[in-house]
Order: C-alpha cells, then sequence, then structure tokens
C-alpha cells in the first residue's frame, strides 16, 4: 500500500486539502464477452477475445465497439483504487446519488446545486438513470480509465519482474503527480474559463483541480480531456504541461501505448 498526500492548503482554500490512500486492488465489473458490435449488428455473435489484440476474435472490430458495461454501480474511487479519508471530497454514496436521479454527482451539493451543474453539461452526456447520458458515462468510464492502466493485475503482457516494477512507478508517479478528481465550487470572484477564456462570474458554479493550481476554473461543460474533447468521466482528471487530459491520453503522453493489445 502506498501513501500520497497532496500540496496542503490552507483553510481560506475553496478546495479542501485530501489525503488519498492508494490501495492495489482495483475494482473493475466490465461485462464484454457475448456483447453485441455496434458496428456489425447481427453480424457478430458477440464479443470474443482475440488471442493477444484488442479486437473481437469474431468481427475483428475494437473491443470498445462493442456493447461493453460496467455490472454494477462505479464509484470511481473504487476503480482508480483509492480511499479518500476526508468528508470535503468524499464521493457521494450510491444511495444518496440515485435517489438524485442520476448514476453519478458532484460531491458536497445541494440537490438544486446538483441540477444547476447538470444543466450546464450537454444534454445527451447527463448521466441521469437509464439515459442516453447514462450510457455515455459507462463508456467514458472504460475508454477513459482502461483498467489496464491501473492494475498490473489487469495487464497480460509485462514480461517480467523489470517491466512490472516500471509500471507500479510509472502509476504511482502518474497519482501522485499528476492525477486528481476535480472539485465543484461556487466562484469566488469574477473570472474566465481556463478553457474557453469565457466569462465566470462570482457565484457560478465552476470546477477547480488541485493539480493545475488554485487560480484555474473551469465551465463545468468545459473541464474536458486536451486531447479527446470529452469531459473528464466523474471529473478524473491528469494535468500535463499546463493543460487537462484523461488518464488513457495523460499516460500516452508519458509511455507508448501498443496498438495491438491496447497496454
Amino acid at each position: 500500500m502506498w501513501l500520497e498526500t497532496e500540496n496542503k492548503l490552507t483553510t481560506d482554500s475553496p478546495i479542501p486539502a485530501i489525503i488519498v490512500t492508494y490501495d492495489k486492488d482495483i475494482v473493475v465489473n466490465e461485462v464484454d464477452v457475448g456483447q453485441p458490435c455496434h458496428n456489425c449488428e447481427d453480424r457478430c455473435s458477440g464479443f470474443a477475445f482475440h488471442d493477444w489484440r484488442n479486437i473481437c476474435a469474431h468481427c475483428k472490430c475494437a473491443r470498445e465497439s462493442h456493447q461493453i458495461y460496467n455490472e454494477n454501480f462505479v464509484n470511481v474511487c473504487d476503480r482508480l483504487g483509492w480511499k479518500r479519508e476526508d468528508d470535503a471530497a468524499k464521493s457521494v454514496s450510491k444511495l444518496d446519488t440515485l435517489n438524485e436521479g442520476y448514476t453519478w454527482v458532484p460531491g458536497n451539493l445541494t440537490s438544486q446545486k446538483i441540477r444547476e451543474y447538470m444543466d450546464q453539461l450537454p444534454n445527451h452526456k447527463v448521466p441521469r438513470v437509464d439515459s442516453q447520458g447514462d450510457k455515455y458515462r459507462d463508456q467514458q468510464i472504460i475508454k477513459q480509465l482502461p483498467k489496464q492502466d491501473l492494475s498490473d493485475l489487469y495487464c497480460k503482457y509485462l514480461d517480467g519482474e523489470t517491466e512490472r516494477k516500471e509500471f507500479n512507478i510509472f502509476r504511482e508517479l502518474r497519482d501522485q503527480v499528476a492525477m486528481g478528481i476535480g472539485v465543484v465550487r461556487e466562484c469566488q470572484v469574477n473570472t474566465s474559463c481556463y478553457n474557453c477564456k469565457g466569462e465566470v462570474e462570482h457565484g457560478d458554479l465552476v470546477v477547480m483541480a488541485t493539480k493545475a493550481g488554485q487560480d484555474a476554473v473551469w465551465h463545468p461543460a468545459c473541464f474536458t480531456c486536451h486531447t479527446c474533447e470529452e469531459l473528464l468521466v466523474d471529473l478524473v482528471y491528469c494535468h500535463h504541461a499546463k493543460n487537462l487530459y484523461c488518464e488513457r491520453h495523460y499516460a500516452e503522453l508519458i509511455r507508448p501505448r501498443c496498438p495491438g493489445c491496447d497496454e
């Protein structure tokens, strides 16, 4: 087990200090085998693993082209293997989240503020229960936070202890230096969005990221990956060279990704 303490913030900071306990065991419940293909439809009998490539053995389309989904309610901290100790950044419980009508909501917001936040997102990407946005979130969890990037338990092709050690060094440095979870707050000053440069007024809901500094704020719809331009799922980001990335595309800036097996 590995312990990370982020930079301590003052008591006046709008983002609380966070202590993260990093656990090697991550929770992944992806359903892929037998799932139909978006591209081939009835021509594919359902996803089946290829011997070594990240494609379907039946139709040869990518694994992500199939209707893969997460079997259970996903708490992103569980998928990352993180345990957050403080109340301010703790994930909302499953029951409270579903009672709001969503499969994910930002922490520490009233029901009214949750609706205000969701109203600022593209309608088809709002994670309402049993909606298109719910499916979108499910797909982005699988795509942006690939399980093989999160634990060596999901890597098939690490060659011996040396490569496994290098993988774990990369993962721990990524979590310590670059990776975090955004926090939704009311803006305390008139400023501008770090992404679109548009106006942000005092009292507007914004997303803040400790790794990017305390002066940077984003409109909820602007908190996106610099590469794929998709919403950062559940506000999980990696910060690199003054830009935000999803974990997948951040990793590809640091280490090459095999186009065959996706590791």
